[in-house]
């Protein structure tokens, strides 16, 4: 009955089939639970859990790729109001940098790489674990997540101020600015000091369905983003003290599941779906993990995966544990029409996560035996 349920979400995610990819989300989003909802925070079986993620995309057309990195740690921290209850709490920050805004500078023709931008987020969230049974074998989590942020730039007269990737579309700040002559645009002009960029703030909120059997484990959830409408432009320029940029933050729905079974002691099988939207872009990625105990007693075990985003982008997957420790990484391959200048090349992933567990060491009751036994 659980299989069947995950697969009929899984179908109904299918049919949204007309999507837009877009750069903030990782590939390898297993590593970033707290990114797809924040309902996640202390959703594990230890003490403490440490995710890493660097990914590099779309180095093969570009000289200026995207390139971000997410470091996060979560813990169950407190038992709740019941015994079968508890309280997760999770951090995370957020580095998107180098964002590919090449300019041609007008004297040599040539294309010009230092111009950049940057933000950075800084989350924190709590979640609340409603155990449905005393067994904790069905869980409800409710999470919600407050996230700061802040935008920098350097040199704003690029020609091709490529996407803005919390809005998944062309930054409209930028090519306003460039466009006009009073506030230094075009290539012999440098204002980037004239430019402050306003608080961001925004707030999310998930809920997760957790159900832990002796041989499989499902998880679905759902998440939304933006709450806050938080204001992702240019605040005001030193020439006028106007307010240039109403652009706002897009409404974000995440809606995520995995379904992990047991087909013998070695092997397991873990099928998964990310549905992703924030505006006008949105995309689907569907995976499948095969994970094998290569040495049980060394607690080892290698995993591999296929997985498909949009039909436009095909992922392998590749992955290994040892004790307590993961690492993962993805290939994206294009099958789109930018597959023509990238050779089929879309980026990789790496990702390394940490479980700690810290428990009580026993102490056992000295035993005093019998001579005369």
């Amino acid at each position: 009955m659980r299989m069947k349920t995950f697969t009929m979400c899984l179908l109904a995610l299918v049919a949204f089939g007309s999507l837009t990819a877009q750069e903030l989300h990782n590939s390898y989003y297993h590593f970033t639970p707290l990114n797809i909802n924040p309902a996640n925070a202390g959703a594990f079986a230890g003490s403490y859990r440490i995710n890493g993620i660097y990914s590099d995309k779309q180095a093969a057309i570009t000289s200026r790729p995207f390139r971000t990195f997410t470091l996060s740690a979560d813990a169950p921290i407190i038992r709740g109001l019941r015994k079968q209850d508890w309280v997760g709490v999770g951090v995370q920050v957020d580095v998107l940098g180098q964002s590919g805004l090449n300019y041609m500078a007008s004297t040599t023709g040539e294309f010009d790489s230092r111009g950049t931008q940057s933000w950075t987020f800084m989350k924190v969230g709590l979640a609340y674990h409603l155990s449905l049974d005393k067994k904790q074998t069905n869980i409800f989590t409710l999470g919600a997540q407050l996230s700061n942020g802040s935008r920098n730039f350097n040199m704003l007269n690029q020609r091709d101020g490529r996407i803005n990737p919390q809005t998944g579309s062309a930054d409209l700040d930028i090519l306003a600015f460039n466009a006009g002559p009073a506030q230094g645009g075009g290539s012999n002009n440098n204002n980037s000091n004239n430019v402050v960029f306003g608080s961001y703030r925004d707030l999310s909120v998930g809920v997760l369905y957790n159900a832990r059997r002796k041989k499989s484990d499902m998880r679905l959830g759902l998440a939304v983003e933006g709450l806050l409408n938080p204001a992702i432009g240019f605040s005001q320029r030193s020439t006028g003290n106007a307010a240039d940029s109403t652009e706002h933050k897009y409404f974000g729905i995440n809606v995520h599941g995995s379904y992990d079974m047991e087909v013998n002691k070695k092997l397991h099988i873990v099928p998964a779906f990310y549905y992703y939207t924030l505006g006008p872009a949105n995309a689907l990625n569907i995976n499948s993990h095969a994970w094998y105990q290569l040495d049980p007693e060394k607690d080892f075990r290698v995993g591999a995966g296929l997985g498909v985003r949009n039909l436009r982008a095909a992922i392998l997957y590749l992955g290994a544990e040892y004790k307590d420790f993961r690492a993962g990484f993805a290939y994206d391959m294009d099958l789109s029409s930018a597959a023509i200048g990238s050779d089929g090349v879309g980026g990789y992933e790496l990702a390394l996560s940490y479980l700690g567990k810290i428990y009580k060491k026993p102490k056992p009751k000295a035993v005093i035996f019998c001579p005369k036994l």
